[in-house]
């Protein structure tokens, strides 16, 4: 199921580390099976807070729940 996943804040990331960037705010993907850890999403493509296209690799993340605002479903 395709889904865009809306930060309530920004993931946390290290400096040299092949995560999502600080400023992205709106995560759009494929989501997978939920854990008890949080949302899996195949994250595909990354937004800031205005809507606007963050340059990112594609990665698999576990999104703790007390991250999520709440999720779009796509499709």
């Amino acid at each position: 199921m395709r889904v865009r996943v809306f930060l309530r804040q920004p993931l946390f990331t290290l400096p040299g580390q092949e995560h999502v960037p600080t400023q992205a705010a709106i995560l759009e993907g494929v989501l997978g099976e939920s854990t008890s850890l949080g949302a899996n999403v195949q994250v595909e493509r990354c937004y800031d807070e205005r809507g606007r296209d963050v340059a990112s690799k594609p990665c698999r993340l576990v999104i703790p729940a007390a991250k999520i605002d709440h999720v779009q479903v796509l499709e």
